[in-house]
């Protein structure tokens, strides 16, 4: 077995201590080779403390693709180095150190930024060390933005056509609820395209009013106002109201936000710091030859920016999207317009239902009046005439017998003379009453036949068939 070779401390020329071996080949072990192959290989590297994750040492790669010169490089955190925006911020980092410090080696993507805030993706790799005699991990940085250019691409493909399908699909079943598909619109918008969408209406007064958000919730709060409460603007405002009058899109890539809060709305600022939005589009919403709206997207984060595509693509599904408004808009004002025809007709319905209730009442009266006596509610002589004449007829034809029992109050005159009119009046009242109270079987008809004479027609009643009947 070869014997393994001596190692003693020594001093490189960026002052760190490192091993070296005592080897033929190295007869002067001052670290030079190292530090050539450090700073030569296409990688960023880092060296960090394990407990505080400070950075010891990077070599001229990193500098070459953080954009900070070895000198700043050591005076900064490692949460500087990110977006610090979460799966990618320095606490999220520093949990992967822990882990590379106590389960072993690891390997993930990270949205790293450099000097200038441009974010760019790298594949980290993290391990445990010994340098200068104490443990310390090594931290790797491989620049990987083209491969994920080009799977973000591929994905964005995908998502324009899903975002496609599921608005198409979405405003298919609208019907004449056109906020449902203003509604529908952002909310597929803000899932397939962009974090947040909002969607703004020209009114009538040739102002823009917010119609639709995706509206964000921080600790279950809405972080934005709700679209009623947002004042009306200007089709004159930079933003949304220039693309609706002009009827062009915009599309804005600035990671500092410079030119992209002039175009949005003061409301919504607090929205573009938080996320850390660096993408803006905005589309206008074309029917008939004119704008009716606009629709503003924004992205942030970690989310790549908006590309040309997605551009048209937006203007296309902006177009379809106002073109179901439209729809919706005139199939709920014709829904209005059939539901104010229907109360209309309802109301002449009832109205001609309730006069021809009222005149079926007066007529029953009509005919009361005409065959009831006014004073004791019997029939008159008019109505005992008919029903006399027809009983009469009936009685012929089936040779059934035929009753009629007349009478009259007596002593009327003089009790009507003692009393006077209104107790005579009384009188045949309840003369009346009483009648009606003993002939109420069918056929029997108690009358009234003048002054104080009243009569009773009894059908199959004879004088050897005495009335009432033994059963009745």
């Amino acid at each position: 077995m070869t014997p393994r070779a001596k190692t003693t401390p020594t001093k490189n020329d960026d002052g760190l201590t490192a091993t070296a071996k005592k080897s033929p080949v190295r007869k002067k072990p001052n670290g030079c080779t190292e530090a050539l192959l450090f700073d030569a290989l296409d990688v960023a590297i880092f060296v960090h403390e394990i407990e505080t994750g400070a950075i010891l040492r990077v070599n001229r790669r990193m500098s070459e693709l953080y954009g900070y010169s070895l000198e700043e490089a050591a005076q900064l955190e490692i949460g500087q180095l990110s977006i610090g925006l979460s799966p990618c911020s320095g606490v999220e980092a520093m949990e992967w150190m822990r882990k590379a410090a106590e389960e072993g080696p690891q390997r993930f993507e990270w949205l790293a930024k450099d000097r200038r805030g441009r974010p760019f993706w790298v594949e980290m790799s993290l391990r445990k060390i010994a340098m200068d005699g104490q443990d310390r991990l090594l931290a790797t940085a491989r620049d990987i933005s083209e491969q994920k250019r080009i799977e973000s691409d591929q994905a964005s493909r995908l998502k324009r056509a899903e975002a496609q399908n599921a608005v198409f699909l979405a405003l298919a079943g609208v019907g004449a609820d056109f906020q449902a598909a203003m509604d529908l619109i952002t909310h597929h918008l803000a899932i397939h395209i962009g974090d947040l969408c909002v969607l703004e209406m020209l009114n009538d007064d040739g102002k823009l009013s917010v119609e639709s958000i995706s509206q964000p919730y921080l600790d279950g709060e809405p972080l934005l106002p709700q679209p009623s409460k947002l004042a009306r603007l200007s089709a004159e405002t930079a933003g949304a109201g220039v693309v609706t009058t002009l009827g062009e899109s915009i599309r804005i890539t600035d990671p500092s936000q410079a030119q992209i809060r002039p175009r949005i709305r003061p409301e919504f600022h607090s929205y573009l710091k938080h996320f850390g939005i660096h993408s803006l589009v905005i589309v206008p919403m074309r029917a008939e030859h004119r704008s009716i709206g606009a629709i503003t997207l924004v992205k942030g984060g970690s989310s790549r920016p908006y590309s040309a595509e997605d551009q048209t693509m937006l203007q296309s599904l902006a177009d379809r999207s106002a073109l179901a408004i439209i729809n919706a808009k005139l199939s709920a004002e014709n829904q209005q317009q059939a539901e104010a025809l229907r109360l209309i007709n309802a109301e002449l319905e009832h109205r001609v239902a309730q006069r021809t209730a009222e005149l079926g009442e007066a007529n029953r009266q009509l005919q009361r009046l005409a065959i009831e006596d006014a004073l004791t509610g019997l029939s008159n002589r008019r109505r005992f005439n008919e029903v006399m004449d027809e009983e009469i007829r009936r009685a012929t034809r089936s040779s059934e017998p035929l009753g009629l029992l007349l009478g009259d109050v007596d002593f009327f005159k003089k009790f009507n003379d003692h009393y006077g009119h209104q107790g005579g009046d009384d009188c045949l009242r309840a003369v009346g009453k009483t009648m009606l109270k003993i002939f109420r079987r069918a056929g029997e008809l108690p009358a009234r036949y003048g002054g104080e004479e009243f009569a009773v027609v009894l059908p199959n009643h004879t004088p050897s068939r005495p009335w009432p009947p033994r059963n009745a």
